[in-house]
């Protein structure tokens, strides 16, 4: 069992049992596990739970990574590690109302997201990005899926298959696969043959998946080429082609062009890291209290 704090009503680990909770419907489902709806019986809150497929899947390093970033207020919770009928592991995981960035622009039914709201969400997105590294956990599959929305307006990462750990106990540095995930998100370096990396390749990785996750939610499509693009399309157009940016003919600040192009670039070590990040002008310019409230506003109305 693990434990991340929790709300007042969330049952203790120790009682959760799978018989406790009742189904309430789908959330959606990935190449290892389902993700569905459910509540505490006993209690009536709401989680989400994710189910593996495979009672012999290997999901300890996703345990340690939920057990290294519990508490972190960009990350999402994980409140138990639970067993199915078969064996099978299970999270039981925060609920977040309003779905994945990527759902709440498919509902903006090719509208992209408005540079005041979108100001916001990269923000949470990049200090949920800092609670990870910070832990010394890469998460290796950054996505506008990978971020969930709440109608309070915030943004938690989830879904850590290809997360590693990049520190060991003593300190010692890791060699991380980094050709796991989603190839339409890869940096180019991602794309050689049994691509590691050490924990500031991992982290520079992350780096330009949120660089192309920004650039995708602000154009309401695919930021490289098309969502039946073929790994090697991709590989060739992220690896031989110019980096992708915002369009010259496009309505954006210099702020957020100047976001997306240093998190776009092609040699992992001229990438900027996720603290510097933080300190970026299109973060720290924003006029945080209409942000907050223009990507308030949006989420709800995706509802």
């Amino acid at each position: 069992m693990m434990r991340a704090p929790s709300p007042a009503s969330a049952p203790p680990p120790e009682e959760i049992r799978l018989s406790d909770l009742e189904w309430i419907g789908d959330l959606g489902a990935g190449g290892f596990a389902t993700v569905s709806k459910a509540r505490h019986r006993r209690t009536g809150e709401v989680f989400a739970l994710k189910i593996s497929y495979d009672p012999d899947t290997d999901m300890e390093e996703e345990a340690k990574v939920l057990g290294r970033t519990a508490g972190s207020p960009h990350v999402i919770d994980c409140h138990a590690l639970l067993r199915g009928p078969c064996g099978e592991p299970a999270f039981l995981l925060e609920f977040m109302d309003a779905g994945s960035l990527g759902r709440i622009l498919c509902r903006r039914r090719g509208r992209g997201i408005p540079e005041a709201a979108l100001a916001e969400a990269a923000a949470q997105c990049v200090v949920g990005l800092a609670q990870l590294h910070s832990r010394g956990v890469a998460h290796l599959d950054v996505k506008p899926e990978n971020f969930l929305a709440n109608s309070r307006g915030e943004i938690k990462i989830c879904d850590f298959n290809s997360s590693r750990i990049l520190y060991g106990n003593a300190g010692e540095r890791h060699q991380v696969p980094i050709a796991c995930g989603t190839s339409s998100y890869f940096s180019p370096e991602r794309f050689a043959p049994k691509a590691h990396a050490g924990p500031h390749g991992a982290m520079a990785a992350d780096v330009w998946g949120l660089g192309i996750t920004v650039l995708e939610l602000f154009l309401c499509r695919y930021a490289v080429l098309s969502g039946d693009a073929s790994h090697e399309e991709l590989k060739q157009e992220i690896c031989h082609g110019e980096p992708p940016r915002v369009p010259d003919e496009a309505e954006a600040s210099a702020e957020l062009r100047g976001f997306v192009a240093t998190c776009l670039q092609k040699e992992p070590t001229r990438r900027t890291t996720v603290p510097q990040l933080l300190g970026h002008p299109f973060v720290t310019r924003r006029d945080v209290e209409a942000s907050r409230r223009a990507l308030r506003e949006l989420i709800v109305e995706t509802l």
